[in-house]
Parts: C-alpha cells; structure tokens; sequence
C-alpha cells in the first residue's frame, strides 16, 4: 500500500512548486547553482515501460560499498577525521534524492551511466561521504522515481513510481542485512525521496526487535514529518533529543531566515488534518543540526563547525583518481534556528556555494552542506554512544 509519508510529500510538493519551472528533487551543480527543466513522461505509470530490477549481489548496483574506491570515500580538505570505514564498527545505509529526470521512464534504469554519474558527483560525495568518518557507508542504486513524479498530477499515477523506488531500497536493504551487516549497528539516512523511503523502513522493519536493536539514528531529512506522525510510525519512535540519544528520528526543513515558510506549513497541517481528521499533533518535527539537542533549538554562526562550498575546479572522477579531496569546510558562517517546525538559516553565503533559488526561501538543496561538519560529528558522537551501550 502506499505510505501516507509519500502521498503527503508529493502532494505537498505540488501545490507548493506549482507550475514554476525549477529542478526541486533534482539534484543541481554542486559546482554552480543552476536550474533544469522538468521533463514530463507521456504516459501514466501504469502505461509506460519499468526499467529492469538491479541484481544487489552485483557491485554496480551499488553507488558507495565500503570494500572500494567510490564518491562515499570523500573527506573536506582541512577535515580532523579521514575516511574511517576501514576501522568503523557502526554501518550507514543511505538512501539518496532524486536525481534522474529524464522522461523515457517514471524510474530510472540502473545502467543510466549519466544518471549514476551525477548521483555520485552531486549527493554521494556530498552527503552519504559525510558519514565515512562514524561509518561503512552503503548506498544503492536504486530505481529512483524520476523528477517529474513530484508535480505529476494524479492522472499520471505517479505515485506508483515511488513504490516501485522503494520496493528497490527495501530489496537493497535486505540484502546489505543478509551479506554484510553480521550484526553490527548501522544508522539509516535519506534526504528528499530517500526521506520518504526511510519513512517506508521505520514503517516496515522498525517494529522489528532485530532490526530495532541495531538502529543507532533515523535521518529523514527534507520532508516534513508532524509529532503525531512519528509517534506512530512503526508504533513510535522517539525524536533524538540530545546528541548522543539512539534509536530515534531526525528531521529538519530548511529556509533562508529571510523566507516564508507559511505556505508550506500550511499544506503540511492540511494533509495532517486530512490523514488523522484532527489538528492534535501537528508541530512539525525539528532538529537543528547545529546542536542537535531539542532544548536548544537555536544557534549562532559560532555553532558552524564547517559548511561544505562548492566543488571548485576538479570533477569527481578527477578528485577519486588524484586523491583529491573536497573543497575544505568554512566555520562560523552560517546560524539556524527552529522556528515553528522550521529550520530557520541565517548567513547563507551568496557566492562559493550551490544554493539554488527555490520557492519563498527553501533551502532544500542544502540541508547537508551548510552544516556538514556538525552532521559528520554528530554522526561520529551517536555512533559512539551507542557502542557505549
């Protein structure tokens, strides 16, 4: 059936992009900010052809693993930790956004070689990289809904595309837990459609004590989740309320402090309302990743321990071959705060960084790189919480 996470999401997404003509789940330049055209399939899903199913036994139908050389290996120039996979005892299985756009399928095929190319340049590198300090990182290829699902209308039967993505992750998962986990903690991560797709595994495998007792952290991040919605999800699961609390949820949606976030809280509230048929429960869930502590929902710029800029000069391919790293993180730039369920962010540079311009102030695209050094500390501090248990 299909999860009132997705349905929420892309109906949310819809009213609130409209008809504007912008990339919103399709990952823009790490390099330089830039829209792309969304490109609309001709049929509905039910109508069109489904790109084969990934083989999970076979290494190219994965994005990182933590036995190669891939975008997962990627530190910040100037970063105190290295890439620790070799030596971690804790796993993060990682869920990326959307990054496919193209209109021949509602999925995309794992060959697109273009498509697996920008996914590791764009996300793997720069957000599941983030977690190599804490963790083995293991990220499938999966078969991601393309963009255009996000503003479909209903006749198109998008959503359809969505669970055959997440029908993908939970195989990948399954696989991962079968052939690699032998046991040990592991921390789920997805940003955007991967947040719809963690939402799909705290649904399915969090109810589950042997899955339950390994997991460190959930982050759901770029989709809005209200108390009540997580307080059932899978039967409850607590909100992290400190840095080193376990076996909980993160999740934060970022605007410029400048923004309105209004719109898109109120959609938030209406689909809450529609799906419980009440107002109860409806502050959305916040955790500001420069403190990561619910009772300390506001920090300054000092709070920054390194914002990751752009990709300046080199390629990925470049960077993987010659060893080189990621551009060194900056301190002390950027605050944030969560304000009324929002993450509120102040002193977002104009320049040097792929901010794209989104509707009243979003920040969506930079929900990892603003605050990447406190994310991968974090990540670092829970895991070793945990172990500690």
């Amino acid at each position: 059936t299909n999860s009132p996470i997705f349905v929420t999401w892309c109906d949310l997404m819809t009213k609130f992009l409209g008809s504007l003509f912008i990339s919103l789940m399709v990952y823009a330049s790490p390099a330089s900010a830039q829209s792309l055209p969304i490109n609309m399939p001709s049929k509905p899903f039910g109508e069109m052809p489904h790109p084969a199913a990934p083989d999970y036994a076979d290494p190219r139908a994965w994005a990182a693993l933590p036995d190669r050389r891939d975008a997962a290996d990627v530190v910040p120039e100037n970063d105190p930790y290295g890439d620790r996979q070799k030596d971690a005892a804790v796993d993060v299985f990682y869920i990326h956004p959307t990054t496919y756009r193209r209109a021949e399928s509602w999925n995309q095929p794992i060959e697109d070689a273009a498509t697996n190319d920008w996914t590791d340049e764009s996300v793997i590198a720069r957000q599941a990289a983030a977690f190599n300090a804490c963790c083995r990182v293991f990220a499938p290829r999966y078969r991601q809904a393309t963009a255009a699902a996000v503003v479909a209308p209903a006749a198109m039967q998008a959503i359809g595309a969505y669970e055959f993505a997440w029908q993908d992750v939970r195989s990948a998962f399954l696989h991962y837990m079968t052939h690699w986990n032998g046991g040990r903690p592991f921390i789920i991560v997805g940003h955007s459609q991967g947040a719809a797709h963690v939402e799909r595994w705290l649904r399915e495998f969090w109810p589950q004590e042997n899955y339950r007792s390994k997991l460190v952290a959930a982050y759901a991040i770029g989709v809005s989740f209200t108390e009540r919605s997580v307080a059932e999800l899978g039967g409850g699961i607590p909100v992290c309320a400190t840095p080193s609390a376990t076996g909980c949820f993160l999740s934060w949606n970022a605007f410029d402090r400048s923004g309105d976030p209004s719109q898109y809280l109120a959609m938030t509230l209406a689909r809450h309302q529609q799906r419980f048929g009440n107002l109860e429960g409806t502050n959305v869930v916040c955790v500001n990743p420069l403190t990561f502590a619910v009772q300390a929902p506001k920090a300054d710029p000092t709070a920054n321990l390194g914002a990751l800029p752009a990709r300046r000069g080199v390629g990925l391919a470049a960077s993987l071959q010659q060893g080189v790293a990621l551009p060194p993180t900056e301190k002390h730039l950027i605050g944030a705060e969560c304000d009324g369920g929002i993450l509120r962010v102040s002193g977002v540079p104009q320049t040097g960084y792929a901010v794209v311009a989104l509707p009243a102030g979003m920040l969506h695209f930079n929900e990892f790189d603003l605050f990447y050094q406190n994310i991968r500390a974090n990540a670092v501090e829970r895991s070793s919480a945990f172990l500690r248990h």
